[in-house]
């Protein structure tokens, strides 16, 4: 299983971009990846991951615990960093 933490917090502009890129691209990748799994953390709720990960501003992406992009990647990076996760 691939895990995909989106790590959000209130006002943030561009967490809904990282939010809809990570949702899409999972969308696309589903017959590759079949069990991706994506949950959306906000860090006003989760403090404790904001600390876990180190995470100073929003929006970041975490692949399987592992802080992987700071602000909203490309989709070719992050589709790219899925399936070398998966494999």
């Amino acid at each position: 299983m691939v895990r995909v933490e989106v790590l959000t917090a209130p006002g943030c502009r561009k967490c809904e971009a990282a939010k809809a890129l990570v949702v899409n691209t999972i969308a696309r990748l589903r017959q590759e990846i079949p069990d991706l799994k994506v949950e959306v953390i906000n860090l006003a709720d989760h403090p404790e991951v904001a600390v876990q990960y180190r995470v100073m501003a929003t929006p970041a992406i975490a692949i399987n615990g592992v802080l992987a992009f700071y602000g909203t990647p490309k989709e070719a990076d992050l589709r790219q960093r899925l399936l070398e996760v998966a494999r």
